[in-house]
């Protein structure tokens, strides 16, 4: 048995056979859950549960029926099955999952995906980004995450509202979006899962209220802001109380969203998330300082060496002088 487990929902016309090519030589097992109507080929599967209806409640009789198996992984991803990938992708997340020792994280998608949230799109002047966002089309989660996830699929059938939710059920510096392994999402947002609420007579943002109700989600939904991360060169970064660092983010947000198709709209309200959050929201709304969040990231990682940096002392134009002189 493998350390890691890739559970895919799918049907006939899954793309999972793409990401389990060539599955020898990786670290990951996979299994299927799964909903059409005759039996998968599934060589080399773990297991297959054939469940059938919407994409988590058929996961939640999954993980009941194999609960004694799953547990046994460190690590298990979640995928839609309209996800298009590699298996060394796959193997290289699961890797920096368990480096890093996520909780809750999810590849980023490729620029020519379709996309709900500008977020989860690939940065590429980053390794990875931690978030407090992470969409349900493709979880991957650590065991203990998945025993706390796991009572909040009850009832959900859209699974509207967990991505909300899940973040809260960990720590800052445990949830992130990968950018080093994206994938592709092949078909538009919106897909035959919705079917499934209608027949039900239960719109997904009612699911959403609902969680939100119960859990106290305040945050609106697409409030979502890169706190830090790891730029391509290994440099860590994040959002502290000067000007400079929220400057130094925003430059490499603005960087790395330049090739995202996004309109005007979408981009500034992208951007404003973080300057809202790194202003504080407006008066008496700021808890802690945002240096906080070094303090809170060095922690999280002081088992890997690396430092997030402090800012420099030097005043802001010095230091953007400095930088443009190191440019040109």
């Amino acid at each position: 048995m493998k350390p890691y487990l890739a559970l895919f929902r799918g049907g006939p016309s899954s793309l999972h056979p793409h990401a389990v090519e060539r599955l020898s030589a990786q670290n990951f097992d996979y299994a299927l859950s799964w909903f059409g109507d005759e039996a998968p080929d599934a060589p080399g599967a773990a297991f297959v549960h054939r469940q059938k209806g919407a994409k988590w409640p058929g996961l939640e009789q999954t993980l009941i029926a194999h609960r004694d198996a799953i547990s046994q992984y460190r690590y298990v991803w979640l995928p839609d099955d309209d996800l298009l990938c590699t298996p060394e992708k796959v193997s290289l997340m699961f890797s920096m999952c368990d480096e890093l020792q996520l909780e809750l994280a999810q590849p980023a998608l490729t620029l020519d995906s379709y996309f709900t949230h500008t977020i989860t799109m690939q940065h590429q002047a980053f390794q990875l980004r931690f978030t407090n966002f992470v969409e349900i089309m493709a979880p991957i989660v650590s065991a203990a995450m998945l025993d706390r996830i796991f009572p909040t699929l009850a009832g959900n059938i859209s699974g509207y509202g967990l991505d909300g939710l899940w973040p809260h059920l960990t720590k800052l510096g445990n949830v992130a979006i990968i950018d080093d392994t994206p994938v592709k999402h092949t078909r538009p947002v919106g897909g035959p899962n919705y079917l499934f609420s209608q027949k039900a007579g239960i719109p997904p943002v009612h699911e959403d209220w609902l969680v939100s109700a119960t859990y106290g989600i305040e945050r609106p939904a697409d409030f979502q802001v890169n706190y830090g991360g790891l730029l391509q060169d290994g440099t860590p970064i994040a959002i502290g109380d000067s000007e400079y660092e929220i400057d130094h983010m925003l430059r490499m947000l603005i960087e790395s969203c330049s090739k995202i198709a996004l309109t005007s709209v979408q981009f500034t309200r992208y951007l404003s998330n973080h300057l809202a959050y790194w202003h504080g929201g407006g008066p008496g709304q700021r808890r802690y300082p945002r240096n906080a969040l070094r303090v809170v990231l060095n922690h999280s990682f002081r088992h890997l060496g690396f430092q997030f940096p402090e800012a420099p002392t030097v005043p802001m134009s010095e230091t953007a002088a400095a930088v443009q002189g190191k440019a040109s």
